[in-house]
């Protein structure tokens, strides 16, 4: 069975307790979208996961997919806040996928005038110092 066919609880076998015994928002909506099939997450719920540390190895390919179709799709927050998310991997993930590190990588820089026009030239700086700390 394909893994976008699945939910990250599944692929993880892991089964939060109930979402009544959570205290925040935050995890409720972690709780939610950890039960939804991959293929059916929306950009923000992909980007909320990610920047949660939840399901990464999982959730990456798709993550990327989307940037490569458009560097500055954004979820709920403001244009470029997948790729600020995915930015913010930390480098053990890197380290243990680095072709999908070099992907994601080479993703950012064939955009560079893009994320540059639309985000700013600080914010073009900013991820690429993040990305060369992963290196």
């Amino acid at each position: 069975m394909r893994t976008n066919s699945k939910s990250i609880e599944e692929l993880e076998n892991d089964y939060w307790k109930e979402e009544s015994e959570f205290p925040t928002n935050l995890i409720k909506r972690c709780f939610e979208y950890r039960k939804i099939k991959i293929s059916k997450l929306s950009v923000e719920q992909i980007r909320l996961l990610i920047s949660q540390k939840i399901g990464i190895e999982f959730l990456i390919g798709i993550a990327l997919e989307k940037l490569e179709q458009n560097i500055v799709i954004e979820g709920d927050l403001y244009a470029g806040d997948l790729l600020d998310s995915v930015s913010k991997i930390p480098t053990e993930f890197w380290n243990k996928n680095s072709t999908v590190f070099l992907n994601f990588k080479n993703i950012f820089e064939s955009n560079k005038e893009k994320i540059i026009s639309e985000l700013g030239e600080k914010e073009y700086d900013r991820i690429s110092e993040r990305i060369k700390a992963s290196c």
